[in-house]
């Protein structure tokens, strides 16, 4: 199945985003989502070296993990909540990057995976 390994990669940023530290307010809810925004965008970036995606569909896969980091506070969701960002994060993957074959796919879920759990330890409130 094709969408097992977009899955994965909407399962993953699902975690981040219950991962990171609550905020007291907004705006240190939305300072956090940009410096884990530009953290993961730069190890993208970097790890691009290997997948060898098109300038633009790395502008539109990091485009996607965007748009759901800063959609939301940065607070555990209940799993049907999780379900909800997981679908929006899989349509908007298959309608905007249709071209990825599943090995860069994986390749870039497994990087994804370790990136964004770094960038989650190095962002602080």
């Amino acid at each position: 199945m094709s969408s097992c390994p977009l899955f994965r990669t909407l399962l993953m940023t699902a975690s981040l985003l219950l991962a990171l530290p609550t905020s007291a307010s907004a705006g240190d809810d939305t300072e956090t989502r940009k410096k884990l925004v530009a953290c993961i965008n730069k190890e993208i970036v970097a790890a691009n070296s290997n997948w060898k995606l098109s300038s633009g569909d790395l502008k539109k896969f990091t485009g996607i993990i965007d748009r759901e980091i800063m959609k939301e506070p940065l607070v555990k969701k209940s799993s049907e909540e999780q379900m909800r960002v997981i679908h929006e994060i899989e349509n908007a993957t298959r309608k905007e990057v249709p071209s990825l074959d599943l090995k860069t796919v994986d390749k870039m879920i497994e990087t994804l995976k370790a990136k964004g759990m770094h960038c989650s330890s190095q962002v602080k409130r």
